[in-house]
């Protein structure tokens, strides 16, 4: 009876991690080809994140590119900094797996792109 008690806790509590390791944002993402990584962080019951590393000399270490990045009823919604059009967008981010897809809508336009968890 012990061993059968063990082995349901043990169960749960490895479905429990799993679910949340697949829908947290927290962690380091390689973004592009050129293996730019960005850290994303919670501060405050907020994420943001910054560029750590990147093989493109363009790129601006520390310089922010996701903020006010939250989750309300299970999605996360935020903004992310397109260094292309030096702009912010409104974007969803979709934590699959080791993937995040994040959802940029303007208009009747969207785009989805994927970061890689390092």
């Amino acid at each position: 009876m012990k061993n059968l008690i063990t082995a349901i806790l043990m169960t749960l509590f490895s479905i429990t991690n799993y679910a949340q390791s697949q829908s947290d944002v927290a962690g380091d993402w390689v973004v592009g080809k050129q293996n730019t990584v960005i850290k994303i962080e919670q501060h405050n019951n907020v994420y943001s994140g910054k560029i750590i590393s990147s093989d493109n000399p363009k790129a601006k270490i520390g310089n922010l590119m996701v903020k006010e990045l939250k989750q309300k009823n299970g999605e996360w919604k935020g903004k992310v900094y397109s260094a292309k059009r030096k702009e912010w967008y409104d974007a969803e981010f979709i934590p699959k797996e080791n993937m995040l897809n994040i959802k940029i809508k303007v208009g009747f336009f969207s785009k989805t792109i994927e970061w890689v968890r390092k």
